[in-house]
Formats: C-alpha cells, sequence, structure tokens
C-alpha cells in the first residue's frame, strides 16, 4: 500500500491542462504498454482500460488542471491570458508558471498591472505574462503553475496533485490487483475543471452499475456562509454524501454499512454538478466519489498525508469487492 512517490512525481510534471491533455494521455498510455496493460484513447481522446466489454464497476479520475492559455501578445512582448478551467486570476496573480509550447515549456511569470495597485485583480484584463522566451510562445498555447515536488516520510507537498494523486492510486492499484483488470473499468478523462465533465459519454458507452470517482479535496477552502462538513488531514479518506443536487444513492449507502475501512462523511456545499451525478444521467449507473483530503489553494501546491493514501486505495479494493 505505499505510495511510488517516484511515479506520482512523474504523473505531477505532465503537462495536462484543460483543453490540452492529449500529450499526457499518449503518455500514460505508453506507461500501460510497457506494463503489458491494454488500453485505448477513445474518440474523444480519454484513455480507458481494463474489463471494456461488461464492466460492473468503473473507477475514474480526471486528469486535466487549471491553468491559463495565450490570447495575444502585447507591444512589450508580454501577453494577455484567459482561463483554462475553474480559476480566478486571484490565484495566477504572482505566481511562477511555464506555458507549453511546440518546442517545450517556457518559464514565466504572472504579475499585475500596475494600476491597479494593491488591489486583488478580479479580470484576467488586470494581469499578465511575461516569459523567458516569448518568440516560442504562439497564441493558443497552455499553461500553470511551475512544478514543485517535496516529500518526508509521511508527506508530500506538490503542484499537480489535482488530480495526478488519483491517476498514481489507479496505476498502483492495477499493479498490484492485476485481476481487477478482468472484472473492472478504468478510466482518465480530462474535462472536470470545467464541470462539463466527459465522464457522462463514459458512463453512456458502457453503462456500468458502479461507478467510483477519485479525486482531492482541500480541506481550508470552506467559507462562512456555507454549510459544508469538510474532513480532515491525518483521519483517512472521505467519501462525499451530498452536493449541490447530487445525494449519494440509496443502493450505495446500503453498502456502505459493509465497509471496514474507516472513512470521513463530507457535505460539500458548491453550486455545480460532482462527477457521480454525471454518471449517473444514464439511469443505471450509480456513482460514488471518493476523496482525499489536502491542504492547498485550487490547483497550485498542495500537501497530503501518505497515511490517508494508503487508507484511500485500502477503501477503493473494499469498494470495488462490494460493487461486485
Amino acid at each position: 500500500m505505499k505510495i511510488n512517490s517516484k511515479s506520482l512525481s512523474n504523473l505531477c510534471s505532465l503537462h495536462s491542462v484543460v483543453g490540452d491533455t492529449l500529450s499526457a494521455i499518449k503518455q500514460i498510455k505508453q506507461l500501460l504498454d510497457k506494463s503489458h496493460v491494454e488500453s485505448k484513447i477513445t474518440d474523444y481522446g480519454l484513455l480507458v482500460f481494463g474489463n471494456l466489454q461488461n464492466p460492473k464497476t468503473l473507477v475514474s479520475a480526471h486528469i486535466d488542471e487549471v491553468g491559463f492559455h495565450i490570447v495575444r501578445k502585447n507591444d512589450d512582448n508580454t501577453f494577455l491570458i484567459n482561463n483554462a478551467g475553474l480559476i480566478e486570476p486571484v490565484m495566477l496573480n504572482n505566481s511562477t508558471v511555464y506555458v507549453q509550447t511546440a518546442k517545450g515549456k517556457v518559464a514565466g511569470m504572472i504579475y499585475p498591472k500596475k494600476e491597479l495597485g494593491d488591489n486583488k485583480p478580479d479580470h484576467f484584463s488586470e494581469i499578465f505574462l511575461d516569459v523567458i522566451d516569448h518568440q516560442k510562445i504562439n497564441i493558443g498555447d497552455f499553461g500553470s503553475y511551475q512544478r514543485e515536488f517535496y516529500e518526508n516520510g509521511n508527506k508530500i507537498i506538490a503542484t499537480g496533485l489535482d488530480n495526478k494523486i488519483s491517476v498514481e492510486l489507479i496505476l498502483e492499484l492495477i499493479l498490484e490487483y492485476p485481476q481487477l483488470l478482468k472484472t473492472t473499468m478504468f478510466a482518465l478523462v480530462t474535462e472536470e475543471e470545467t464541470t462539463y465533465d466527459c465522464i457522462a459519454g463514459i458512463a453512456d458507452m458502457y453503462k456500468p452499475q458502479y461507478g467510483i470517482v477519485l479525486d482531492m479535496l482541500p480541506v481550508n477552502q470552506i467559507s462562512n456562509h456555507k454549510v459544508e462538513i469538510l474532513p480532515e488531514i491525518g483521519k483517512g479518506p472521505s467519501i462525499l454524501m451530498s452536493m449541490h443536487k447530487y445525494f449519494l444513492h440509496p443502493i450505495i449507502r446500503e453498502k456502505l454499512f459493509k465497509l471496514t475501512t474507516p472513512y470521513q462523511k463530507v457535505v460539500v456545499d458548491i453550486n455545480f454538478p460532482p462527477e457521480p451525478q454525471l454518471l449517473q444521467r444514464n439511469g443505471v449507473t450509480k456513482g460514488i466519489n471518493v476523496l482525499l483530503p489536502m491542504l492547498g489553494w485550487h490547483n497550485r501546491t498542495y500537501s497530503m498525508n501518505k497515511n490517508d493514501y494508503a487508507q484511500m486505495k485500502k477503501l477503493v479494493v473494499e469498494l470495488i469487492k462490494i460493487f461486485k
């Protein structure tokens, strides 16, 4: 159940900003090929593997992350940018970033315009990107936060953990429990950060009875006016009980009584549908969100507990077992 930190670090370094995920999908497919795991990239650019004929359970993780894309080159060779995914300009302001170009990654920095003063930016027109080599940048290129990865005996602090941590968990699952490839379907999806998630298309196409959606959850972003229950770091993984108009399906709630792996119950007050609700639109699949608690701010650098990860992997294995 020990985490493969080297593998996770490599995954976190992959460029996979929403809207520009195909290169990361192809690189993960190559990893599966080396492990002799048969997989395919769908017509929509998603990666699926395992039992694709009659899967009882789907285990999925989104590979996309938030970032920005290049909109215009300014007269002083800086750039106007706009969001890629659910990210606000204040989250990118004064951040060290990179741009993925046809000639590789180019380092840069995002600054506020001088007329903004000490005020926080509310619009992308109030910030700009400066890069080390402007000649390599093209309109439409994507970028995100510069990568960092640190760890000790029980902690990892890294950029890109949303949601490379769940991708790593899936890769470790199929290596440690190869028999799952015969009974369970796995999918890496690409549009979670836009809230228009293509996971619904996977559910429509394959119609599994159950869908286990893996993700992380920041535990320090609660606001005073919201009614929420967030998990604590160091107390294991969590299961989403409700969010927006989603409620954990009663058939799944009944099955959770069979679990021996402890978990935390989560209620999130955000006004858009979570991935399990999108899975359930086909009227067949019943979805559940298993979440790893972390410290951090939306896809910047996160802090996680390795023991929580080990317990999350154990919980996912047990869920697949009780969903048989």
